[in-house]
């Protein structure tokens, strides 16, 4: 197994001081049909290994299931051994044939060169593939220890290496141990978490320590903008488009949203099948059509980002992920500047828990998640938090079900896929794991036959835990003692004057969280007076719903989330502090 940087830019070969085996590590003779470590043959023991899944075995047929998933455990961690081994193995090849060609006269280039044919022919990959595989492979052991270790000892999974190697293509060195030793106090957090979640984290903490880089990154990606197709079996084809984060999650949940009303009214084409006919017939104006939906696309931004973009944090799109803040701080431009009609701009405002960076939010007396508490749960957690599972939210699942009591909150939801969310069919359970405050910490889910694993929510400020965990983060000031600081207007680029969030407020209705809206027509430059009624376009009630578009608009409502610190460990700010 090994791990792909998806064409990073080519780093050149470095020293070999880290491979070089330390004081007290395994003793290692490898060659032709020979690897002994530490006086094991792992020869011999491959073999072994090759003749039992070649053959099968009585024994093997014998185990019952707590033994099968013994059994099961330990090839995991085998592969991570082996995976952990082959990235060492990569680099050091790297630098072997490196003095050798040195050695003949050659350049480095060529060097290179030699050195990914040669591993293409041992891994029986493409050049290009073990290309990709050695960079990522070098950024993992020259920089991020951590990160190998925890793949060494099981704790991460090889795909999951392969997703923070791939994050780390643009960083430094530097910049990479940064990141290694965040992901490493975030360990216990991450290790039952998906690939995904682990790049995702692995982005987060690079646009923190890099927001300038990201954006240039984001600039360069943006004019890259691309549609292929690719002939697939069976007279099938595979169509993909690289296209802006927000406007692909504006595509996908409109079609996913049609989808499930579609299934709701009898249609018995699978999901996946009706959202790919809706986008043929969208784009090809073929069939009856029919009006889209209206969805809401939750864009969640740190007020660090909003009010001093030289430290921003990376965006989190509802559905899709970390993004680079300059894309989202484009399209509130845009959106201001050029009203579109089919798309309806908000602010809201949320919280997140100091120390673990989780989303906070009150509790409703209903069975059925109310609209604005099932809305927070997704942006809370984005994907399907079972374990490993990096699938699209389709349902909000009652930890504690309904039916035995448990209740409709935050603390008691879950945001799963559609096969997640039957887990008690599949014999597993999950509780709430609370610390000294009860206040929720993580989920830990058990199988049948008595696995466990935890997941929690998505961290969206992990530089500040891990620092604050690490007690090296200056006090965040309590804004309920003589306000907020004042941002210096003279460094806040247009779109983040424009927005006076000290009108935001959080209000309770029906014991759910909802909030103020400030829209185009009623923002204001920071440090202004409110706006007179003569000056504004449109009145609406607080806490009532902006009109939808006419009928026949493709429209979606985007909701631009800003988290803030409460003041308290636990629970939501009161209303005074929500600015």
């Amino acid at each position: 197994m090994s791990f792909d940087s998806y064409g990073g830019a080519v780093e050149p070969p470095e020293s070999d001081g880290e491979s070089r085996r330390p004081g007290g590590a395994p003793s290692l003779l490898a060659g032709v049909e020979e690897l002994v470590v530490d006086g094991i043959d792992v020869v011999q023991a491959k073999a072994a290994l090759a003749r039992l899944g070649e053959r099968g075995s009585a024994d093997l047929e014998a185990l019952d299931a707590q033994r099968t998933i013994a059994l099961l455990t330990e090839l995991r961690k085998l592969s991570g051994a082996v995976a952990a081994i082959e990235a060492r193995a990569l680099v050091r090849l790297e630098s072997a044939v490196a003095d050798d060609s040195l050695e003949r006269g050659e350049t480095p280039r060529q060097a290179q060169r030699v050195a990914r044919a040669e591993a293409a022919a041992a891994l029986k990959k493409s050049t290009a593939a073990a290309g990709q595989s050695m960079s990522s492979c070098r950024r993992l052991v020259r920089s991020m220890p951590r990160v190998l270790r925890a793949l060494a000892q099981g704790r991460a999974m090889p795909s999951a290496g392969h997703q923070v190697g791939r994050a780390m293509g643009p960083a430094t060195p530097a910049q990479r141990e940064q990141v290694d030793r965040i992901l490493g106090a975030h360990l216990a957090d991450l290790e039952d978490c998906g690939p995904g979640e682990w790049g995702d984290e692995a982005a987060r903490i690079l646009h923190a320590l890099d927001p300038e880089g990201a954006t240039a990154r984001h600039r360069v990606a943006r004019r890259e903008r691309s549609l292929t197709v690719r002939r697939g079996r069976h007279g099938m084809a595979t169509l993909t488009a690289q296209l802006p984060g927000l406007d692909a999650a504006r595509i996908r949940k409109t079609l996913s949203v049609a989808a499930e009303r579609s299934r709701a009214d009898g249609d018995r084409r699978g999901h996946q099948q009706i959202m790919a006919d809706l986008l043929a017939d969208t784009v090809l104006a073929r069939g009856e059509g029919g009006e889209l939906p209206v969805v809401d696309i939750g864009v969640i931004i740190t007020d660090r980002s909003l009010l001093a973009p030289g430290h921003a944090d990376a965006a989190t799109v509802e559905g899709l992920g970390a993004v680079p803040y300059e894309h989202i701080r484009e399209e509130m431009l845009r959106a201001l500047e050029h009203p579109d009609p089919e798309v309806v701009l908000a602010l809201r405002t949320l919280y997140a828990h100091r120390e673990e960076g989780q989303l906070v939010a009150a509790e409703s007396r209903a069975r059925a998640f109310p609209a604005g508490l099932g809305r927070l749960l997704r942006y809370a957690h984005q994907t399907c938090r079972a374990p490993h599972c990096d699938a699209s939210i389709r349902q909000i699942d009652h930890i504690v079900p309904w039916s035995q009591g448990g209740p409709t909150s935050l603390d008691n939801g879950n945001g799963l896929c559609a096969a997640d969310n039957q887990k008690e069919a599949a014999g597993a359970t999950a509780r709430v794991i609370t610390d000294e405050d009860s206040t929720r910490r993580t989920v830990e889910w058990t199988t049948r036959y008595g696995q466990t694993a935890r997941r929690r929510g998505v961290n969206f400020d992990p530089v500040g835990t891990a620092l604050r965990k690490a007690g090296k983060a200056p006090a965040v000031p309590d804004v309920g003692e003589g306000g907020p600081a004042e941002p210096d207007h003279d460094v806040l680029t247009p779109v983040h004057r424009l927005f006076a969030l000290p009108e935001l407020r959080a209000v309770e209705e029906d014991g759910e969280v909802q909030a103020a809206e400030v829209h185009p027509e009623d923002a204001r430059p920071l440090g202004e007076g409110p706006a007179s009624d003569a000056g504004r376009t449109t009145s609406r009630p607080r806490g009532t719903e902006r009109p939808h578009p006419p009928a026949g608009r493709r429209a979606a409502r985007v909701d631009y989330l800003v988290v803030l610190p409460p003041t308290g460990s636990r629970a939501r700010p009161p209303e005074q502090d929500a600015a």
